[in-house]
């Protein structure tokens, strides 16, 4: 019987304290609304009725003040504080509020006095020093902040909870040295927050004078006090200031000092590198080379270094082209260095004899023959090596796909589609890879005049709108599903458009031009013409594409080619004669005209690009 009423009384007071608490929350949520309102009153009102039933609850006496505060009742703000303090004398934050209130007031030292309050609850504790440093860091008392981060860090002995906050505090307010410093004395207690230390350091490093700043201060420290992250800290900022020849200087001293077996000058090549700044790529990789014979970088850093003399070559090759061009006239341009590069990368096949990065060299090899040189026999006969001896790699997709597009240019259609689907069937093969080739099989049946086949494949290759192949899908399938019915003359344009790819620009603008001509084709002239712009563009002939781009603009500003054509006679203009003003303008009626087009992105980057004429 006795054990039956306890359950019954429990089960009664549980119900209570429920509907207690669902009516507290309904009040809360109430009082909230009316300050969300403006209506500040109606809320202390609310909050004041819940503090008389709960005294005890801080939550209730925190919202209570935060609205006082909002009204600007300080007076009342300090009385119920103080009130609070005297029920709970322990309780850090209570003073952290008051110090906060009294430094609304604009009376410092009453704030100051109120927050040492907080801190002399338990001196010998960090846990005070923290709370109260962060009262201080809201009200941007920054200095005071300071003394107590600094008194909390040496009471603590562990920089790690101090540090990164005085750190911020300092180079919030242009003090990068002190901040540097701060971030050092972290380091040397706990190197592994030394990725932490460079996210902090790269979000001010470009304000004025930090740069600088930061690099002495860790100069100096790192001096004194030989440890690898601070010497790594000080490479990170070089590189991050785009000071590639102290960062390099730097990598060498820690090679000296730390005996890592090239590891720093490794991975500062790599940087380097992925910025394009490939001299100072190929000096760290040849570095590695020619002094760390036995490093586990020996290999990488010598393919690396063909690599980017390549780069820095291939930079070299599309400056002297114009790459702005839809279709570009490339014609072979460097290749006695081309074939130093070719000579270094087949030392390294014969050094290295059965290493798998044997693989990717005979790849670059390849690439060079077929891209920069033009001679595709060659090429023709390296890739076949490369899918004989590495299948079912990324490097017998590449040279399948390889193959297909020198199959195209020597007009072997069905070959080339053999590549592709051979490179298709491997599970290896990336999205990006994906489209391409099922672009290239859809332009086959489109060349070969498959079209409702092409159409389908056309769809499948521009699903993934990132990939550089989308949008000339796009519009592939625009143009088949708009001119089917016309079979004949989308056949000629399909042969244009095949001539094309394979370089044949005067024949193919030949043909383009008489598809523009038709009055009676509607869609399909309109897109001749651009592509007509396109093969004038290829030969030099900038006024009379441009003419012919105007004309189109004028009359397309709702159809697909009227966004491309605009996209076009902009870069005509940026890069064509150089009018950045005119160039200007256009892309700006682009994406007034064209919000949700495909070149929206690309417009907006370029007019971005274009200085102002106030510079």
């Amino acid at each position: 019987m006795t054990v039956r009423l306890v359950f019954i009384f429990v089960v009664l007071l549980s119900a209570v304290l429920n509907a207690q608490d669902t009516n507290t929350d309904t009040r809360l949520r109430l009082a909230q609304a009316y300050e969300q309102a403006g209506q500040f009153d109606k809320a202390e009102v609310i909050y004041r009725e819940l503090i008389k039933t709960q005294p005890l609850n801080n939550v209730i006496a925190e919202l209570l003040n935060k609205n006082l505060i909002s009204q600007k009742k300080y007076n009342e703000s300090i009385e119920l504080l103080n009130q609070k303090i005297n029920q709970s004398p322990n309780d850090y934050n209570l003073y952290g509020l008051l110090g906060s209130t009294y430094f609304i007031m604009d009376q410092s030292e009453k704030a100051f006095e109120s927050w040492e309050k907080g801190i002399a609850i338990n001196p010998s504790s960090y846990i005070g020093y923290r709370v109260i440093a962060n009262y201080a860091i809201e009200n941007r008392a920054y200095e005071k902040a300071i003394d107590i981060l600094k008194r909390g860090k040496k009471v603590s002995g562990d920089p790690m909870i101090f540090s990164v906050d005085l750190a911020n505090i300092y180079a919030a307010n242009m003090k990068f040295t002190d901040a540097a410093t701060e971030f050092c004395s972290l380091i040397e207690v706990h190197p592994e927050q030394v990725q932490t230390v460079k996210a902090r350091i790269i979000s001010y490093l470009n304000r004025p004078g930090a740069s600088e700043q930061t690099i002495n201060s860790i100069k100096e420290y790192s001096e004194s006090k030989s440890q690898i992250e601070l010497f790594d800290l000080l490479t990170f900022v070089y590189q991050s200031s785009d000071d590639y020849k102290d960062a390099f200087e730097n990598v060498i001293e820690i090679e000296k000092k730390f005996k890592v077996n090239g590891t720093y000058v490794f991975l500062f090549a790599q940087d380097a590198y992925r910025n394009k700044q490939f001299n100072w790529a190929s000096e760290a990789y040849n570095f590695i080379a020619k002094n760390y014979l036995t490093s586990p970088y020996y290999q990488m850093s010598k393919i690396g270094y063909a690599k980017t003399l390549e780069a820095a070559l291939d930079q070299k090759f599309l400056e002297s082209n114009d790459s702005w061009k839809p279709f570009i006239k490339y014609e072979p341009l460097f290749t006695e260095e081309y074939k130093k590069i070719i000579n270094a990368y087949e030392e390294f096949i014969t050094t290295t004899q059965g290493n798998a990065v044997n693989i990717e060299a005979l790849f670059r090899i390849a690439e060079i023959y077929r891209t920069r040189i033009f001679d595709y026999q060659k090429a023709d006969s390296l890739y076949k090596k490369l899918s004989q001896t590495s299948p079912n790699t990324n490097y017998d997709i590449q040279s399948n796909i390889a193959l297909g597009e020198i199959a195209i240019q020597r007009d072997s259609l069905d070959t080339a589609r053999n590549y592709f689907q051979k490179s298709l069937s491997s599970k290896r093969i990336e999205p990006n890879d994906l489209s391409k080739v099922n672009f290239y099989l859809a332009r086959i049946e489109f060349w070969q005049g498959n079209f409702s086949k092409s159409v389908s494949l056309f769809r499948t290759a521009s699903q993934n709108l990132s990939t550089d192949f989308s949008n000339d899908a796009i519009e592939l399938m625009a143009i088949i599903t708009t001119t089917k019915n016309d079979s004949l003359n989308l056949t000629l344009y399909a042969h244009a458009d095949l001539l094309a790819i394979q370089n044949k620009y005067k024949q193919a603008a030949i043909e383009f031009k008489t598809l523009s001509d038709h009055p009676n084709l509607f869609v399909l002239n309109d897109f001749a013409k651009i592509y007509f712009s396109e093969m004038l563009l290829t030969e030099n002939d900038i006024q009379t594409a441009i003419n012919t781009l105007e004309e189109i603009t004028k009359n397309g500003n709702n159809s697909i080619f009227g966004e491309k054509a605009t996209f076009l006679l902009a870069e005509c203009y940026q890069y064509g004669i150089k009018d950045l003003q005119k160039a200007a303008q256009i892309y700006q009626k682009l994406l007034e005209t064209f919000p949700n087009s495909l070149y929206f992105d690309r417009a907006r980057e370029a007019l971005n690009s274009i200085p102002t004429k106030n510079g």
